[in-house]
């Protein structure tokens, strides 16, 4: 039955039912003008509980009662098995065709002018760009947030890890809903839910569980989490749901909204180049700001980027209301702005681009060379490639003991994921015997880097099989170390994800780590600096390196590895930087590293 009440000349209609084409219901709530007429329909389609306005009014970014005071129907439907709604929720896998089913729905209702929008972040935005691939025809325009282009590479696993902070976590979540449901049922659920309950009181517990494949509690009430570990490698069971392999067939306009800090970072700009690079591509934004995922405020970690870096004063429901207007209103055209708007952490400004990357930018080098070697290695980095080998650097690596995440795009538990998140002093990291550090003079002009960063390494190690990861940091005057942005690759698929690998002990070769995108100023008299190791945890899971399946590795099988990085001559490990005003130093036979005067773009 459905609930329908009228107030401030709006109708709100609740558990209004939705139909599938293979009979289940989907449970939405409708927000529409009181007045007689036709308006166009956002839908927004979540599985945290429709009722819940945090998730689906304050991290959407679009209050329902002001979008229908401006001529909008607003839809807020539960996905498939998850509260309100019928069926089983399985991730992803039916998105697709229950988006298409609502949409059509929609555009059919007496108040509808027959042209529908998406908006919402993280799953929400999932569920808009895999309804987007079958490109409905009452599908005008989309604004996905915080999200991925691939849910094997973006979503899961990242360079090959399993991307275990937030996997595991979102998955306890998913399970501890899915728990209620049974119950609601009349399932006997106590059993599991008392192995789920122990997960959740101690996540950090959990993300030191090994096998990851035994936590039999979270297997038995979400599948998923089992079929994930299942699938390392980016075969069909990830292909046939990706959103990067059918760009092609994804026609419709985006607005792409993502965070430097955010874990889909990768996948928000993934899907802004690879939408706006098809030939008849439909109008493609983006807008990047200094947040975590679904922390979007003023201030992260330990830097606050001033007033005007929060989403809330860019207004997110005036950026969207204006946006879905200029596609859903008959008499309205898409509003004359810049195509990519970012905001550049240093300077903490606010900026219109032409493109991403932006056009003007290009690739330097630093290069990766022998220091000092006494407790711990200390190297530099410099412009100038160094033609004859240097000292190789070596660290040991033990499984059992990782280097913990410090920072950077996690999502981890705290204060709604965001107390781990963002810019933090690297130095406890830093003074690891497990961690490599190469460090530039202090820079003599600022730099500002704007655009993609990656690591070529050349390295080795003893083990069956290892993970090798980066992290771009600067060093302030003071000594405070801040990172930037990290990556990591599994040794394994070294050479793409589709098929592991198995890389032969102690031969060395090159491994390219991606550290993702930043847009960052580089004060005068700060210091650019590169951690080498093989460990992020618990942001990536932990590489055991006995070379088998990672998610079924027990304490026993954990292999302590002797690791090797290679310098100049034949294998010149470097850093790239994509950059707007350059100002790289260069080496002296004094100090390895040459103040000269650089040129400005």
């Amino acid at each position: 039955m459905t609930d329908r009440g009228t107030t401030d000349g709006v109708i709100i209609e609740r558990d209004v039912w939705i139909a599938m084409r293979d009979g289940t219901r989907l449970q939405a709530d409708v927000w529409r003008p009181a007045a007689a007429g036709r308006y166009p329909i956002l839908l927004q389609r979540t599985p945290y509980n429709r009722a819940d306005s945090f998730a689906v009014i304050v991290n959407a970014g679009i209050e329902p009662l002001r979008a229908v005071s401006e001529g909008f129907v607003v839809v807020i439907q539960d996905t498939r098995g998850r509260f309100g709604s019928e069926g089983v929720f399985v991730p992803f896998r039916t998105e697709a065709d229950d988006g298409v089913d609502t949409i059509e729905w929609l555009a059919a209702r007496p108040y509808s002018n027959g042209r529908v929008g998406m908006y919402g972040a993280s799953y929400y935005a999932a569920t808009q760009l895999l309804a987007a691939t079958r490109n409905p025809p009452a599908l005008r325009a989309i604004a996905p947030q915080v999200t991925a282009s691939d849910y094997h590479d973006d979503w899961t696993y990242r360079g090959g890890a399993l991307q275990l902070g937030f996997t595991l976590y979102w998955a306890l979540g998913l399970a501890a809903a899915e728990a209620e449901r049974r119950r609601g049922l009349g399932e006997d659920v106590e059993a599991v839910t008392a192995q789920l309950q122990k997960l959740i009181d101690d996540p950090w517990s959990a993300f030191r569980s090994r096998p990851l494949d035994g936590l039999g509690g979270l297997g038995a009430l979400l599948p998923a989490w089992s079929d994930w570990l299942a699938h390392p490698d980016r075969d069909e069971f990830w292909r046939s749901i990706s959103i990067a392999d059918q760009f092609a067939t994804v026609g419709v306009p985006a607005l792409h909204i993502g965070g430097w800090f955010d874990v889909f970072l990768h996948g928000t700009l993934a899907n802004y180049r690879g939408l706006v690079a098809r030939p008849d591509a439909a109008e493609q934004r983006l807008i990047v700001g200094p947040w975590a995922h679904a922390v979007t405020y003023d201030a992260l970690g330990e830097v606050d980027y001033g007033p005007s870096a929060s989403l809330a004063s860019l207004d997110l429901t005036r950026v969207q209301l204006d946006w879905f207007a200029g596609f859903l209103k008959p008499d309205a055209t898409p509003s004359a702005s810049a195509p990519v708007r970012v905001f550049v952490m240093g300077s903490n400004q606010w900026r219109d681009e032409d493109a991403w990357p932006p056009t003007r930018a290009r690739t330097e080098r630093l290069y990766l060379g022998s220091g000092t070697e006494d407790s711990r290695f200390a190297g530099v980095l410099a412009r100038d490639y160094p033609r004859e080998d240097q000292p190789a650097a070596s660290f040991t690596f033990d499984p059992a003991d990782p280097v913990p995440t410090t920072g950077g795009a996690t999502f981890l538990p705290g204060v709604y994921v965001g107390l781990h998140a963002g810019q933090r002093d690297q130095r406890a990291v830093e003074q690891r015997d497990d961690v490599l550090t190469y460090t530039t003079i202090p820079l003599d002009e600022d730099l500002e880097i704007c655009g993609p960063v990656a690591v070529s390494l050349w390295a080795a190690t003893s083990a069956a099989d290892t993970d090798w990861t980066a992290k771009l940091v600067y060093v302030l005057p003071d000594g405070r170390a801040l990172n930037i942005c990290d990556g990591i690759i599994r040794a394994r698929y070294a050479n793409g994800t589709e098929t592991e690998d198995l890389v032969a002990a102690g031969s060395v070769r090159e491994f390219r780590i991606d550290l993702g995108a930043t847009a960052i100023v580089i004060l005068r008299g700060h210091r650019i600096r590169l951690e080498i190791s093989s460990s992020n945890f618990p942001r990536f899971d932990v590489n055991p390196g006995n070379g088998g399946p990672v998610a079924s590795a027990a304490a026993a099988d954990l292999v302590v590895a002797h690791q090797q990085v290679f310098h100049g001559g034949a294998h010149p490990s470097h850093l790239e930087l994509s950059v707007v005003a350059v100002n790289l130093p260069r080496p002296t036979a004094k100090s390895g590293v040459q103040h000269v005067t650089h040129r400005q773009d």
